[in-house]
């Protein structure tokens, strides 16, 4: 895995991985407040990773975070906030709520500190795409793959859901990222969420293309999880609390585990939060 310069305190994490070799990695810098958004996006770049920056707080958080991708800073990202979370805990400094560029978000570190959920948004849902030829063709699916609405949804940033058959028609998605990028900006969304009920062990599989962030999966996108996580509570609401596991990775051969909880009043999902397990690597 590649290196920080020295003179950056970076803690090498990984994030809810379900395996030994599976999971997103996810640098975290502490002690940033020296470093300018430009000198932290070229270290995201460095790294090759999402990235998160610790700083000190301005508001009512314990921790203020900034995260940045290879090209571009972030408004959220779940397993950096995760990540950073596991690691001040670590270092006994454990938050219960954290800064971001989306306002303060609620953290609850397990006693080990071994693993962190992160309180995310109300959702809110997109219209359904009348159309979605051109999303399976960005997505290289197969015509009949699709078996349910697409539609965009978002509990911090907006995901484009792609319900597909089963986990075959996952792996068998072969993207073009140009084409992906370009419908993005047309459906008004950071990414494509593809994803099958029809999965081994888990309530969904799915699979995340991000919008031009340096490389063209993720391993695992705690943020479109928790909008899926909603989704499925949305369409089975239960007047209380909801548990959803999604598992992500599998076709990268970096297998993860994401765990979503929802909560609604029987019509609408008024809460939500999405975590999973922290791996913090050795010097």
């Amino acid at each position: 895995m590649t290196r920080a310069p020295s003179r950056h305190h970076v803690v090498h994490c990984v994030a809810f991985a379900s395996s030994p070799e599976g999971g997103n990695p996810c640098p975290v810098v502490l002690d940033a407040d020296g470093l300018s958004g430009e000198q932290m996006q070229a270290l995201a770049a460095e790294l090759g990773h999402e990235t998160a920056f610790v700083l000190t707080p301005t508001d009512d958080g314990d921790a203020r975070l900034r995260f940045f991708v290879p090209r571009h800073e972030m408004e959220m990202c779940v397993h950096a906030s995760a990540a950073s979370a596991v690691v001040l805990a670590r270092a006994g400094r454990a938050p219960r709520t954290i800064e971001t560029p989306l306002g303060l978000r609620r953290v609850e570190v397990d006693r080990s500190a071994t693993s962190a959920m992160v309180e995310q948004s109300v959702p809110t849902f997109g219209p359904v795409v009348a159309d979605p030829s051109a999303v399976l063709e960005a997505l290289g699916a197969d015509a009949d793959a699709v078996v349910g609405p697409v539609r965009a949804a978002s509990t911090a940033r907006a995901k484009l859901l792609v319900p597909l058959r089963d986990e075959a028609a996952l792996d068998r998605l072969r993207p073009d990222p140009p084409r992906l990028w370009r419908l993005c900006d047309e459906l008004g969304v950071t990414g494509f969420y593809p994803y099958t009920r029809a999965a081994r062990d888990a309530d969904a599989a799915a699979r995340q293309f991000p919008r031009d962030a340096g490389y063209d999966e993720d391993p695992a996108t705690g943020l479109a999880a928790c909008a899926l996580g909603a989704h499925l509570s949305s369409g089975a609401p239960t007047g209380g609390r909801s548990t959803w596991t999604i598992a992500q990775g599998r076709a990268m051969g970096r297998p993860s585990r994401m765990t979503v909880e929802t909560r609604d009043d029987g019509e609408r999902v008024l809460a939500t939060r999405v975590g999973g397990p922290v791996t913090v690597l050795p010097d």
